[in-house]
């Protein structure tokens, strides 16, 4: 079954997102208990909702669900050596890279916010936890680690041009020369535009369409040409 959507909110992804947001501030300043939970659910769940109602613009995460971090870590290999996560937020790829066999040593969890950033390191004690921009990692800051793979939920569309450069960047950097950059996305083609792809020496196949994510998502594979 295809999903119809409106062409103008194909066109504009950030929209999107902002409306979500818009829509969920409202909602809580006129039904502040709205935000009780019906039934029980994992604490991160409602601290993902408050950070994105607070900046949508950089923080997506609590809309990935268990379908899409599936998807996006579905082809990464646990013998292959580190890997680099951008924007874990509350962890829900981080637990899905747990569940694919990743050991908590080879994760490199890179998290601007520093409340999450906090309970990353309470959940993930044996992983390295930076708080930093993604755009600023160096291999210093890895202490050694050489990702094998890289997997951002952060959400591209909402940067501006220059900083999803520096991020892309920087990721290829630290990471092994056949690394693999996965991104996943709203929006109905690849968040890396074309002339940043080319600027960059990269190519970006879809790898996954999550229909059961809300609202579905695509997982991109980035590599070097």
């Amino acid at each position: 079954m295809k999903l119809k959507l409106k062409p103008a909110l194909t066109r504009r992804p950030r929209e999107m997102v902002n409306k979500m947001a818009s829509a969920v501030r409202r909602k809580v300043r006129r039904h502040p208990r709205s935000l009780k939970l019906k039934r029980k659910g994992p604490p991160e769940a409602l601290l993902g909702l408050g950070r994105f109602v607070a900046n949508p613009r950089r923080f997506g995460g609590f809309v990935s669900g268990p379908a899409l971090a599936t998807a996006i870590t579905a082809a990464i290999d646990p013998a292959a050596g580190p890997v680099l996560e951008l924007g874990p937020g509350t962890g829900v790829f981080t637990r899905a890279l747990l569940a694919r066999g990743v050991a908590e040593t080879d994760l490199v969890l890179v998290e601007l916010d520093p409340m999450l950033a906090g309970r990353l390191r309470s959940a993930f004690p044996q992983a390295l936890v930076l708080c930093c921009k993604a755009g600023s990692i160096t291999p210093d800051l890895l202490e050694g680690r050489r990702p094998a793979a890289v997997v951002s939920g952060l959400p591209l569309l909402n940067f501006p041009a220059d900083e999803v450069e520096r991020i892309l960047a920087a990721a290829f950097a630290v990471s092994t020369p056949d690394a693999e950059f996965y991104q996943f996305t709203y929006g109905p083609r690849c968040p890396v535009r074309d002339h940043l792809k080319a600027r960059l020496g990269l190519i970006a196949r879809r790898t996954a369409r999550v229909w059961r994510n809300v609202p579905p998502a695509s997982v991109y594979c980035i590599t070097r040409r």
